[in-house]
């Protein structure tokens, strides 16, 4: 199966204005056992403290078009990618690590990594098996110069999302209390989100109350306040 080389150069007309949030919190993430082991944990401990979630394969449609995945990812507040030693043996988790790339970069999009049973070092310098992989990922999707292409950009992906402070797996007795601080972390953050909106609206109201005071007191001389 080949992609076109443009494929994720394509995504970036859907940076071009302030995106429309649908989700809180789009999963990344690749393989059958992550899922059961960890990801349907953190899916329905999400779900139950009210944050909207969507996950690259259970919830987008199979068949679903690139574009229309993108636009998901583009339309989620909190990106959280879930780093395993199967993660890069997936062409399409790899197109979705590289437009939530593109979304941190260009709105600040919150990204959030996780390494589950993987090191961090051996995501950021493609280390061992997980580098294999990746190659083959390449060979696999494409030909020609599209593979050198696509492993650079995968590979630039993946030192930036490394680089992004995150948590492991190591540093938690079990997988509930690392589903728990992930939880808690993500509604902080979305609490953070939400006054950062409004807090412009509220600085003008209280700038409205001070011009009104002023048309008060007719004593003192008027300030410039810049």
């Amino acid at each position: 199966m080949e992609f076109s080389s443009s494929s994720s150069s394509s995504s970036s007309s859907f940076l071009k204005s302030e995106p429309q949030f649908i989700y809180d919190v789009f999963i990344n993430f690749w393989g059958e056992d992550i899922r059961r082991k960890f990801v349907s944990h953190l899916h329905s401990a999400l779900s139950q403290s009210q944050v909207k979630t969507l996950i690259n394969e259970e919830n987008l449609q199979e068949g679903m078009k690139q574009e229309e995945r993108m636009r998901a990812i583009a339309g989620s507040k909190i990106a959280i990618i879930v780093f395993s030693k199967s993660y890069t043996e997936s062409t399409c988790c790899l197109i979705e690590l590289e437009k939530i790339i593109e979304c941190h970069q260009t709105f600040d999009q919150i990204v959030l990594p996780v390494f589950y049973e993987i090191d961090l070092l051996d995501v950021r310098h493609l280390k061992d098996d997980f580098g294999k992989a990746l190659e083959e990922t390449a060979h696999k999707s494409y030909s020609g110069e599209q593979t050198e292409h696509a492993l650079l950009r995968w590979s630039r992906a993946l030192n930036k999302a490394a680089g992004i402070n995150g948590l492991d797996i190591r540093h938690f007795m079990h997988d509930a209390e690392l589903v728990e601080v992930i939880v808690s972390r993500v509604q902080t953050k979305l609490d953070y989100a939400e006054l950062s909106i409004t807090r412009f609206p509220v600085e003008l109201e209280s700038h409205v109350e001070k011009v009104m005071n002023k048309g008060k007191d007719r004593e003192e001389p008027e300030k410039c306040y810049c």
